[in-house]
């Protein structure tokens, strides 16, 4: 599966936005003050929804591109603190995606609610295409396993987790090529339109292979994980 491009309806999104929306405000339901906010905010994505449109870009690599802690697909070499910690053996292949869910328009810049609003339902959108998008390839990888049944997504790597920089959005768009999908990405690594995020996800066969919270938030550089407890964990898991 080389840049295969999906396309997820708003209306299959909507429900787990809406969700996200109202954890994201804080509301209580239960109250008339959140009841007329929510319906605000509801009114807000109302005027605003033909701007969003749910699309991914997703491409399928073979596990020899990971080797030795990196990723390397044509002259691209993708890297981060936590990628030590996965031996190659264990690599049944890599999904690159890159996801973006246009943008929620707003009536007046001067109304700082509706901007608020409209922000918050963008970012939420782009969460629940992301997670129907990850369901997806977990069929695909179920598919791919076929009755061995082991093989396991891993946790989402990208630009701004585990210690990877932003600017590394360039790399993803080399390897995916977002304008495929209407995105372009400047020299510092921000992807236009705001709503967009890229990452990967590696296909495992070992499901005790998880990063915790601590790799997570990870300021050391690569070498430092070499001697993480993590990664002897880990280890001894594989043995």
């Amino acid at each position: 599966m080389k840049n295969q491009v999906i396309l997820i309806d708003e209306k299959t999104a909507y429900p787990l936005a809406e969700k996200r929306f109202i954890k994201t405000c804080g509301f209580d339901l239960s109250t008339s003050k959140h009841q007329r906010m929510m319906k605000m905010g509801q009114k807000v994505r109302e005027d605003g929804i033909e701007g969003i449109q749910i699309r991914a870009l997703v491409s399928y690599y073979e596990p020899e591109v990971f080797l030795d802690g990196k990723i390397i697909v044509g002259d691209t070499e993708i890297s981060c603190n936590f990628f030590k910690q996965i031996p190659d053996c264990a690599v049944s292949g890599i999904y690159f995606y890159m996801l973006t869910v246009g943008e929620c328009y707003f009536s007046s810049e001067e109304n700082i609610m509706d901007f608020l609003y409209a922000d918050i339902w963008g970012t939420n959108y782009v969460d629940a295409g992301i997670e129907i998008l990850k369901e997806k390839l977990e069929a695909d990888i179920k598919n791919k396993a076929g009755n061995e049944n082991r093989a396991f997504l891993s946790e989402e790597f990208g630009p701004g987790y585990f210690g990877m920089p932003v600017i590394e959005s360039r790399k993803f768009f080399q390897v995916l090529n977002g304008e495929e999908i209407g995105v372009r990405v400047k020299e510092n690594g921000l992807m236009i339109p705001q709503k967009t995020c890229t990452g990967l996800y590696f296909i495992l066969n070992n499901p005790d292979i998880k990063a915790e919270p601590e790799c997570l938030r990870c300021n050391g550089n690569s070498s430092g994980c070499n001697f993480c407890k993590v990664k002897a964990r880990i280890e001894e898991v594989q043995k």
